[in-house]
C-alpha cells in the first residue's frame, strides 16, 4: 500500500475559491456593461413621439445566482405601450424616421430585439475576453 500525504492543499483550494470569486465578479461587470450597451442602443432605436418610451428604458442590477450558477441582467421598457410598439407593424412617424441609425439599425419596431440579436455573439465574446484577462489565459 502506498500512502501519499499532500501539504498545502488548503492553500490551493483557497486560491481556487478566490479565483472563482474574481471570475464571477469580472463576469458580472462585463454582463452589466453589455446590459448598459443594450439599453443605450435600444433607446436610440425606440420609436419617438414625445420621448416617454425612451425614458422608460431601464437596466436592473446584475443578479448573481449562486445556486443555479447564473449571472444575468434585465433590460426593458416600462411604458404600458412598450411591448405593443415593439411588436406591432406600423409606419414610423417623422420623428422616429428622423432619428439616426444605430450601428446600421433603423429606429422603430423591434427596438430591443434587433440589437440583442445583432450582438448575440459579440456580448459572450466580450465576457469570455474579460474572464481570460482575469485568469491570464488570454
Amino acid at each position: 500500500m502506498i500512502t501519499i500525504e499532500l501539504e498545502g492543499v488548503e492553500e490551493v483550494i483557497a486560491a481556487l475559491e478566490q479565483w472563482e470569486k474574481e471570475v464571477i465578479e469580472i463576469l458580472a461587470k462585463a454582463i452589466d456593461e453589455s446590459g448598459e450597451h443594450l439599453l443605450t442602443t435600444a433607446k436610440g432605436l425606440a420609436p419617438k413621439l414625445t420621448g416617454d418610451l425612451e425614458g422608460s428604458g431601464t437596466k436592473d442590477p446584475v443578479v448573481i445566482d449562486d445556486v443555479n450558477r447564473e449571472v444575468s441582467v434585465e433590460v426593458g421598457f416600462h411604458k404600458v405601450y412598450a411591448a405593443r410598439r415593439h411588436e406591432e407593424i406600423y409606419k414610423p412617424g417623422p420623428i422616429t424616421r428622423g432619428k439616426p441609425t444605430v450601428d446600421g439599425m433603423r429606429p422603430g419596431r423591434k427596438y430591443l430585439e434587433k440589437p440583442l440579436l445583432k450582438y448575440r455573439k459579440k456580448y459572450p465574446q466580450e465576457w469570455a475576453k474579460a474572464i481570460r484577462d482575469v485568469t491570464g489565459t488570454g
